[in-house]
């Protein structure tokens, strides 16, 4: 029988890191995008030092691009919980095609 929470030892290391890209994509999108967008748009610069065209027109590139960079290098809790449910559905899918 199998536990409850399955380790990554009971399933193959490229669903283990499928399912944690996934995850760290997800949870980037949901949550630090939106973020860094808000603190992007929320900056009380005024003259020479408000954001120009390119930095209006970039912006939402560089939070994107920076969601991945931090997605890469921190360790949060939402993300293992992410994770262990798509690890969870992919071996409930495994035991009914079984």
């Amino acid at each position: 029988m199998m536990s409850p929470l399955p380790t990554m030892s009971d399933f193959s290391a490229s669903t283990y890191e499928r399912a944690d890209a996934a995850a760290r994509q997800l949870v980037g999108q949901a949550f630090l995008v939106p973020l860094l967008k808000e603190v992007r748009e929320s900056t009380s610069a005024h003259g020479v030092f408000a954001p120009g065209t390119a930095e209006k027109r970039f912006g939402p590139i560089i939070d994107h691009q920076m969601a991945d960079a931090l997605m890469t290098r921190l360790d949060l809790d939402l993300v293992a919980q992410v994770r262990q449910d798509i690890v969870n559905k992919e071996g409930q899918k495994a035991e009914v095609t079984s």
